[in-house]
C-alpha cells in the first residue's frame, strides 16, 4: 500500500494472526474491500471461514471493482462483490458482529459523507430485510 509492505496482503495470512493468541478476543476487523481487492484468495470463501469460526469482531461493509494494484472503491451496490451473497453467508453461520458502512466514491453535494453513508446504510438495511 502506497509503496509499503503489508503484514496481511492475502486472506489466508489472518489465520496466522488469529492462531498466534487463540481467545474470543483475539478477532478481525474484516473489510470486504480490503480482502477482495488482494491479489489472491476468494472474498466469500475468506468471509466463510472466518465468520464460521466466529473470527470476525466486525465488518467494514465496503465494496470494490479491480484488484492490487488497480482497483477503486465504488459504492455499495457496483462493485465486483455481491453483498447478498455475504450477507447470506454471515447469517448461515449465525454472525452476531456489527456491520459498518465503510468508504463511498467522492461526491460532489453539500454533505457528501452523509450522503454515501446514508446510501450505504439504506442499501445494507433493505439487504437484510430481504434476508
Amino acid at each position: 500500500m502506497r509503496g509499503q509492505p503489508r503484514l496481511v496482503n492475502q486472506p489466508h495470512l489472518y489465520q496466522d494472526l488469529l492462531d498466534l493468541v487463540p481467545s474470543s478476543s483475539n478477532a478481525l476487523e474484516f473489510c470486504l474491500g480490503t480482502i477482495a481487492e488482494m491479489s489472491e484468495g476468494d472474498v466469500y470463501e475468506a468471509v466463510e471461514q472466518y465468520s464460521r469460526q466466529d473470527s470476525i469482531a466486525y465488518m467494514h461493509f465496503r465494496n470494490v471493482k479491480g484488484k492490487v494494484p488497480h482497483y477503486h472503491e465504488t459504492f455499495i451496490d457496483e462493485g465486483d462483490i455481491d453483498m447478498a451473497k455475504v450477507l447470506r453467508i454471515l447469517k448461515e453461520n449465525n454472525f452476531d458482529g456489527v456491520l459498518i458502512p465503510d468508504h463511498s466514491p467522492q461526491m460532489t453535494c453539500p454533505a457528501p459523507w452523509h450522503s454515501g453513508m446514508a446510501y450505504a446504510m439504506g442499501y445494507m438495511k433493505a439487504l437484510m430485510q430481504v434476508l
